[in-house]
């Protein structure tokens, strides 16, 4: 385990762009901690690796494959969800195009996944983790997740923007 001081048995987690980096490894790491995911992605591919990989860990783990601006979708999944103890909201994208190249329908899609998207899920997660019988002494966490270059350029513009 990475961080042997950090444990959340037995609690559960949802991890959003699950499928693959970050997503991927925070879904792991939970589950090395000893929580219980659910995880949610676009490509089922994927979501099936990182399912496999947790349940070698011998934890549970469901998956949804989902569009997480599809807040029809999006809904309906949170309604099969009965406890939720850890949101890791991780969904995010970029176009990479200089910022006086960024179409207005290419910021659009950036601001519907970067900020609307992770506020309905953190609403969605917060009812839940609010309706638990034992939330004071449990509490819950939401970690939201923004991402920066090493290098940034230009071309992260659209990305930097959504933040704003």
């Amino acid at each position: 385990m990475f961080l042997k001081k950090f444990e959340v048995k037995d609690k559960t987690a949802l991890v959003t762009g699950a499928g693959k980096g970050i997503g991927k490894a925070s879904a792991i790491a939970l589950a090395e901690a000893g929580a219980n995911l659910i995880i949610i992605s676009r490509t089922e591919k994927d979501l099936i690796a990182v399912k496999n990989q947790i349940k070698k860990i011998k934890r549970k783990c469901n998956y949804f494959v989902c569009d997480v601006t599809n807040l029809k979708e999006i809904k309906k999944i949170f309604s099969k969800i009965p406890k939720l103890d850890i949101l890791v909201n991780n969904a995010g994208t970029n176009r990479p195009e200089y910022f006086t190249k960024i179409k207005r329908k290419d910021m659009s899609e950036v601001v519907d996944l970067n900020i609307k998207a992770s506020f309905d899920i953190a609403q969605l997660a917060t009812k839940i983790m609010l309706k638990s019988t034992n939330r004071k002494k449990s509490g819950g966490s939401i970690i939201c997740l923004l991402y920066t270059s090493p290098s940034p350029r230009d071309s992260w513009a659209s990305r930097f923007a959504s933040w704003a």
